[in-house]
């Protein structure tokens, strides 16, 4: 058992030492996933700023949905790094990761934004 330990044959990684592809499938889709709801809150709230009179900082709206498809595009290629080369995994794993976090706090300071203007 200790010699399957020092190997890394278990946990995340097989026995080259490299991550398995499931390491960057799983954030990568609960990322993109993530992105694509965030930008449907964005297509409502941008119904709702609009409803009887326009809300002043509207176009913030617009900046943060621009920036969750980018935060979209970002997830993609990570995935595409990640499964093209198997020595990167655990830097795309942690970056995909992280792409959910962030696109919560760009939804919130675009809606904190559109209240200030």
């Amino acid at each position: 058992m200790k010699d399957k330990l020092a190997t890394g044959a278990t946990g995340a990684s097989g026995g080259s030492g490299a991550w398995r592809p499931w390491t960057v499938w799983v954030p990568s889709g609960i990322g993109f996933a993530w992105s694509a709801l965030l930008l449907v809150g964005y297509a409502i709230a941008e119904v709702m700023a609009s409803w009887d009179t326009p809300m002043p900082g509207r176009g913030w709206l617009g900046a943060g949905a621009i920036g969750q498809c980018v935060l979209a595009a970002i997830t993609l290629v990570v995935l595409v790094v990640g499964v093209k080369r198997p020595y990167w995994r655990r830097a795309v794993a942690v970056t995909a990761w992280m792409i959910i976090p962030v696109g919560m706090a760009w939804f919130v300071l675009a809606g904190r934004l559109v209240a200030r203007s």
